[in-house]
């Protein structure tokens, strides 16, 4: 019996030495990016423009754009935007009187936009100084935009335009008023209104 016993506990030890093998481990490392838009609009300069008719020939011609009358902003985006612009009010509204307040329409001023970069690469409306745009309160309004080809995300060192404003000169191109402010037999009075320049991304 014990001949036959000892080569029984012989193979039984084998085999469990065999199936004693290592036992795998392993750690997890998540890991994740999270890309947050960025859409940042600066006015650089020119945040309050101002027009004062002081002479018959201002009343008569208007006052063209010089570098007074410049608004600057610059845009910083992740992904491609289009900038509107548009003003609080139909008019620009009387602010001396007391009681109604006078109006004038808002195209007798004017603007037309230029880039630091190719202005190719935007949808500028109002690309044409002869031919500059009146404002208007119409939202959804382009000022500068996404042209459908190329790309605009990207800093303010490419993204920088100028606002170059007039008032009153009744150019023979865009969509300015065609009288003069004389003409129009406005009231003395200081007009005004809000501008607003609305930055958002271009839905894909």
């Amino acid at each position: 019996m014990k001949r036959l016993i000892l080569p029984l506990l012989g193979i039984l030890m084998y085999a469990n030495t065999s199936f004693a093998q290592g036992i795998d481990d392993r750690a997890v490392i998540p890991v994740s990016v999270t890309l947050n838009s960025i859409l940042r609009l600066n006015v650089v300069s020119g945040g309050n423009i101002e027009f004062n008719f002081n002479t018959l020939s201002d009343y008569q011609n208007g006052i063209s754009n010089s570098s007074n009358y410049n608004t600057v902003f610059t845009v910083a985006s992740s992904v491609d935007w289009n900038v509107e612009m548009y003003t609080e009010d139909a008019t620009l509204v009387g602010t001396d009187n007391a009681g109604t307040p006078n109006t004038l329409a808002l195209n007798n001023i004017g603007y037309h936009v230029t880039s630091v970069t190719a202005a190719a690469n935007y949808d500028i409306p109002a690309d044409d100084p002869t031919a500059p745009l009146g404002l208007n309160n119409i939202p959804g309004t382009i000022l500068v935009g996404y042209n459908g080809t190329t790309s605009n995300a990207g800093g303010v060192e490419t993204n920088n335009f100028t606002i170059h404003w007039e008032c009153g000169t009744t150019p023979a191109g865009g969509t300015m008023a065609a009288t003069s402010i004389l003409e129009q037999q406005a009231a003395a009075d200081r007009y005004a209104t809000n501008i607003f320049l609305i930055l958002s991304p271009v839905t894909p």
